[in-house]
């Protein structure tokens, strides 16, 4: 979950010292998106009581990807840190609820064979995310997570998870369910509404009973949310990507108007 880069070119070097000052100093008129209050804005989304529900707290390092294709340039992205947590109810899959974030800190670009490319593309990214070097700590802290509260789901291939019958991975018992999450997306401080098709794996030790609780459960989205940049607020926020921006149209050329974002997450009981 996550969004928007660019790289340094030489040809930026040639531009003359009056247009840059006034890229930099240039704002729009345009009203922006309706800012949340902050992260907390995302109120925690908890199951309904029932006697299958199970906590589950998510593993530290699940991953985010990120894919803009854009005309002159794709750009590929990971994060790499997560926390979160969610109810499951493993007698009726849909009443899960929970809250999946992931560190934006720990984004990382690699759209280059050329490593030094990706490290000053990965900083201007950091930059448009409000969680660079160019912002206070509070700020930093303020635009972290992106925060994804599950609040309803559908479209499970099966409600009942004790009824499933397991496939074998190895030594453990797995049962397989795919299903549609739908909830608040919470990105630099913007919220939108959005839904993701996911599959989840559930793992029992070797002929574990039907009605026991998995000791991992592994979450994959089989289809990307795509997230439109300016929904979000993102966009440059440095000499650099300002004065790329009007001298190039580096939107929806250079960088895509929108992110394809996927990820893969683990989690155990709490």
């Amino acid at each position: 979950m996550a969004l928007a880069f660019m790289r340094p070119s030489v040809v930026f070097t040639c531009l003359v010292a009056g247009s840059f000052a006034l890229v930099a100093c240039s704002k729009s008129d345009s009203p922006g998106p309706a800012l949340a209050e902050s992260a907390s804005a995302l109120a925690s989304s908890t199951a309904a009581a029932s006697a299958m529900v199970v906590k589950y707290k998510l593993a530290t390092d699940g991953k985010t990807s990120i894919d803009m294709p854009a005309p002159n340039e794709h750009i590929k992205a990971e994060t790499s840190a997560t926390d979160g947590s969610l109810d499951v109810d493993l007698m009726n899959i849909t009443n899960t609820r929970g809250t999946v974030k992931a560190d934006l800190t720990t984004l990382k670009t690699n759209t280059f064979d050329d490593p030094s490319k990706n490290t000053a593309q990965t900083e201007h990214a950091h930059n448009w995310l409000e969680v660079g070097s160019l912002v206070t700590p509070e700020v930093m802290a303020a635009n972290k997570y992106v925060v994804f509260a599950i609040r309803s789901i559908d479209g499970a291939s099966a409600n009942d998870i004790t009824k499933l019958a397991p496939t074998k991975d190895g030594s453990d018992d797995v049962r397989t369910v795919t299903l549609t999450a739908h909830g608040e997306l919470l990105l630099h401080g913007h919220k939108t509404n959005e839904d993701v098709l996911l599959e989840v794996k559930l793992h029992y030790p070797s002929g574990a009973a039907a009605d026991s609780h998995p000791t991992k459960i592994d979450i994959a989205a089989k289809t990307p949310m795509v997230l439109t940049l300016a929904d979000y607020d993102v966009k440059p926020r440095d000499n650099f990507g300002q004065l790329a921006t009007a001298s190039f149209k580096l939107l929806g050329t250079k960088v895509a108007n929108t992110a394809d974002v996927t990820f893969t997450l683990s989690a155990t009981p709490q």
